[in-house]
């Protein structure tokens, strides 16, 4: 199974896995913080394979929301992994 693990800074300087997105039938199903896996759902984020087209990617796009979610990610608050294998 693929999935990517999300991280935030805690205030102590650890990160903590905040959300697991992992790739299923129906799309990618997300599991952690709901308030930050609703925003996910609802707002999307941008496709960087196409940076001029402006094109969001959402859980039901699959794999290619899970390819993108470390660029959309990688503030020094948020961090993504790449796709990874269980």
């Amino acid at each position: 199974m693929q999935f990517v693990e999300i991280y935030k800074l805690q205030n102590n300087g650890d990160q903590k896995v905040i959300a697991t997105c992992k790739l299923a039938e129906e799309g990618i199903v997300c599991e952690g913080e709901p308030l930050f896996i609703e925003n996910l759902e609802k707002e999307g984020i941008l496709d960087y394979s196409q940076p001029q087209a402006r094109i969001k990617l959402f859980p039901k796009d699959g794999i290619k929301f899970l390819e993108n979610l470390k660029y959309a990610l990688k503030s020094g608050y948020l961090s993504a992994t790449d796709v990874q294998n269980s």
